[in-house]
């Protein structure tokens, strides 16, 4: 007797589509449906194992329950616009996987699964419906269960009995009683669940009940029972399923041999298309790597012969093996070339054997370096790698040979992120799966040593397969991204910008900044007493201690015990988020020490505590890490500590920056521009007035609060000036008149008077706004001044929020986008500049628009004299970019 999965598919596209979160792909089509069904049938097959499986589907238009009954469903919406599209994809996905599945015009995916039931289980087969409908629950008898994946609860006959008081032969007339109100099936008005289950207890059947209806006591009950006889028996024929609808009844029809029997290259081209990436990579079984053409060099003959060819090579990708995921610390294990896509090579100099031995066949690691030196060190071949920085930063290591990589640097996962800087994943493995490449994942290679050293103690043979499949793999990323990007027109930002900028940031990132101790340990204990004494205010004020980080405890106590007004409500509660206590804070006093305690508990955790924690104590130095990939807007992150979202307008903030200091003898140098998204936007919309104002060299803000406040310029308050300032940054940011509303603790209207009168004084900036919105639903993308493209797949979505959301995006990335490419290219100048004087200075932060310097006090006057023209003259604009410099013993400003 064999095991039969019958998959309500119907109804778990719409449970799919409302259980995950709205996704498009590139150019904008809806995905979610499709992943979220994807993911329950992956589910299934994992859980079960079936050997045999069906999907059943409903067919489009009217089916036969309508002839019976026109206004069967019909309170209904109709299909939402984002899921019609998706259903293709669905019914494709099935057949890629190579399920069965049912379908027949004017039936519906229960009649189909009714009629396998009876098909199959007439043979002596089981079957497991997989659904959620209780409508399905008709089927189930001894050979017949219905399992729920998304709650996974199983329905046998005893369930079933236990939950409805009524075998599950009994269920047809139950629900003909009760009616149904999302199918619009009448039932008789009043009878709930447990009278529907009385009246079968008693009378087992409709015919019975109504044929002993006289029996029935006198009550407004038996009236509408006797009223709506007709609606019951209707009720009775659009609830029971047709057993006889034409489905396959073989078993083998039925037959699903797993995952070896999908059909690849239908799931490919699905999962690319949809750029389901994860997907790919695990269920999509890639063309292997071609490891016969992977060679060990293992002498110096080898090796020097290697060094010819790379000699010879216009370019070739690069990746090291250490011992450290640290580059400060890491000691090369090995190292693989690649020149074209005939052959790699793997040089292995660090590989233990089990005793910490070093292993046999490989190369003396001073000597290797020695003899790679000139090759990497060469002005003109190209040096390319995944993830470059990394490898560059562990060459320069002292340990490793101080070796610095000399000409053109092509980053392939910064060229990934160029072409799409939305994606989710910039992971080799995940990029090579998009190309037909499945590469050996690190833990299997290492055989899940998760220890810094893992590689060390790998096998000399697997570890040359595994690291020429990464420069193989980096290599084929290579051509098609120098294909995409020369097509684009922008081949010249890895070349001049982004491939630059690898050494610039690997070499702020060695250097690090110097970090006082002392300081810190002053403000985490006083921070420390601070939130003690907070969080007594709380409890005093609350009237009872309770755990303040604790979103449902929190909103217990505002909304039940304080009795406040409940904003937005979440799946746990009712929400407790920053924008619901600024609300309330004006309303009572507790959600303001609430705040106070969040914020202070952050800086206190993110920042003081953080930074004791990753400060190295020989140095007394932080490093953190820089991503290129990092934001869609092109700006730089950092991680590991996090020195990008250091708040500098709070007094908090500026003592945590205070800690940021230098050796005696040095000063630190910042260069900080003025206002640089506001002379971007100048440059773009040139609008006459901003133009003017810029070149004028008057303060813009103010200049702003008199337009809209209709006041003289001398007249401006500060509390104007800061209202015209929210405007302008919004403005730049797209922000609606809800927006600004909210911010600036406005009425709508007068919000939307203000954003009125500032596009009465600045148009050209309105006009802009409208021509680059325009100009993205023709493109599908914008771009910022140096080509950048930034793509908008909601830009013509159905869905306003989204479509707005996109539009907002469409409007800010010219803006930001640019002013994140000009700091870049001022990085550029500066780290040239200070090549040019000889300075013993470095460039060792980024933080918002600001350089950050490290140095030697003699050289102050022309490092900053330097530092600011360098900034000033990142690019040429219709405005003046100008720059702030600042100077001292630390970070923090006055």
């Amino acid at each position: 007797m064999s095991e039969i999965y019958l998959i309500d598919g119907s109804a778990y596209i719409y449970r799919a589509y409302h259980a995950i979160k709205p996704l498009t792909n590139s150019t904008g089509l809806p995905t979610h449906a499709v992943f979220g069904f994807t993911t329950i049938l992956r589910k299934l097959i994992k859980e079960k194992n079936p050997q045999y499986l069906a999907v059943a589907f409903d067919s489009r238009g009217p089916v036969f329950r309508h002839a019976l009954y026109p206004q069967y469903k019909a309170n209904r919406p109709s299909m939402p616009e984002d899921l019609v599209p998706q259903i293709p994809y669905i019914r494709e996905l099935v057949a890629a996987y190579n399920i069965l599945s049912l379908i027949e015009e004017g039936q519906e995916a229960d009649d189909l699964i009714a009629s396998a039931v009876r098909a199959l289980t007439d043979q002596g087969h089981r079957v497991v419906i997989v659904s959620g409908d209780k409508d399905l629950l008709q089927l189930v008898s001894p050979q017949v269960s219905l399992w729920d994946p998304m709650n996974n609860r199983t329905m046998d006959e005893a369930a079933v009995a236990e939950k409805y008081g009524v075998s599950p032969v009994g269920l047809l007339d139950y629900f003909a009683l009760t009616g149904d109100s999302a199918d619009n099936i009448p039932g008789v008005p009043g009878v709930g669940p447990k009278t529907a289950q009385k009246l079968l207890s008693s009378y087992q059947t409709l015919e019975g009940l109504y044929g002993a209806v006289g029996e029935l006591k006198p009550s407004k009950m038996t009236e509408r029972i006797i009223a709506h006889k007709a609606d019951a028996f209707l009720s009775r024929e659009l609830i029971r399923l047709n057993h006889q609808a034409h489905v396959q009844e073989a078993l083998p029809a039925y037959s699903y041999g797993g995952s070896d029997a999908a059909d690849q290259d239908r799931l490919r081209s699905l999962f690319t298309e949809l750029e389901f990436h994860t997907l790919l990579k695990n269920e999509v079984r890639a063309a292997a790597v071609p490891t016969e053409h992977f060679q060990l060099i293992q002498d110096e003959e080898a090796l020097a012969k290697l060094c010819h060819q790379l000699e010879a090579a216009d370019s070739w990708v690069l990746d090291t093996e250490t011992d450290s995921l640290d580059p400060r610390r890491a000691k090369l294990v090995g190292i693989s070339f690649c020149i074209d896509e005939t052959a790699a090579w793997y040089l292995p100099c660090g590989h233990l054997l089990a005793d910490g031995s070093p292993a046999p066949g490989q190369l003396d690691r001073e000597r290797l370096l020695a003899m790679l030196r000139p090759i990497l060190e060469n002005t003109t071949a190209t040096k390319i790698g995944h993830n470059l920085k990394y490898d560059y930063a562990v060459l320069a290591a002292p340990q490793n040979g101080a070796i610095r990589l000399g000409g053109p640097l092509h980053d392939t996962m910064v060229g990934a992120w160029l072409l799409d800087p939305g994606r989710r994943s910039y992971k080799l493995d995940d990029l090579c799966a998009e190309i037909d490449l499945r590469l050996t994942p690190f833990s299997e290679v290492v055989q899940g040593d998760k220890s810094d050293d893992a590689f060390t103690r790998v096998p000399v043979e697997a570890a040359k397969d595994y690291s020429c499949e990464d420069v193989y793999g980096s290599y084929r990323l290579y051509l098609g991204q120098q294909e995409t990007l020369s097509q684009w027109g922008i081949l010249s930002l890895m070349a001049e910008v982004e491939g630059p900028l690898v050494r610039v940031l690997a070499a702020m990132e060695n250097t690090g900044i110097v970090v006082d101790a002392q300081v810190l340990e002053g403000l985490a204990e006083e921070f420390g007493l601070r939130l003690e004494d907070c969080e007594q205010a709380i409890y005093r004020v609350a009237g009872k201690t309770f755990n303040i980080q604790s979103p449902r405890q929190l909103g217990e106590v505002l909304f039940e015990d304080l009795q406040l007004p409940k904003g937005r409500k979440t799946k746990t509660g009712w929400s407790t988020d920053v924008k619901v206590l600024e609300k309330l804070a004006g309303q009572h006093e507790l959600p303001a020490l609430v705040l106070s305690y969040r914020n202070l508990a952050k800086l206190k955790s993110t920042y003081v505590d953080k930074l004791s924690e990753l400060r190295n104590p020989e140095s007394g130095r932080v490093y953190t890490s820089y991503n290129q990939c990092g934001t869609a807007t092109g700006r730089l992150s950092s991680s590991n500590p996090n020195l990008q979202n250091i708040p500098i307008r709070s007094e908090e903030g500026r003592r945590i920056r205070s800690s940021f200091t230098v050796e005696p003898g040095w000063v630190l140098l910042s260069g900080d521009y003025s206002q640089v998204d506001l002379r971007v936007m100048a440059h773009y919309s040139q609008d006459q007035e901003l133009l003017n104002a810029f070149r004028g060299g008057g303060d813009i803000h103010r200049q702003t609060a008199s337009e809209v406040f209709s006041v003289a310029p001398e007249l401006v308050t500060s509390e104007m000036r800061r209202v015209a300032k929210t405007i302008n940054f919004g403005i730049v940011y797209g922000m609606s008149s809800y927006g600004l509303a909210n911010q600036l603790d406005l009425s709508r209207k007068e919000a939307q008077t203000f954003i009125d009168r500032y596009f009465g004084h600045f148009s050209g900036i309105q006009e802009f706004m409208v021509k680059v919105v325009e100009q993205a639903r023709e493109d599908g993308y914008v771009t910022t001044l140096s080509g950048r493209r930034r793509f908008l797949p909601d830009i013509h979505s159905k869905n306003k929020s989204r479509r707005e959301f996109a539009e907002r995006i469409a409007i800010n990335t010219p803006i930001q986008g640019t002013a994140a490419d000009i700091m870049k290219l001022a990085m550029l100048r500066v780290d040239e500049g200070l090549k040019g004087l000889r300075s013993q200075a470095h460039l060792i932060l980024q933080i918002h628009d600001e350089l950050v310097l490290e140095v030697p006090e003699p050289e102050l006057d022309r490092v900053s004299g330097m530092l600011q023209d360098a900034m000033e003259s990142a690019v040429s604009l219709d405005v003046p970019l100008t720059v702030q410099l600042h100077h001292g013993q630390n970070l923090g400003k006055e």
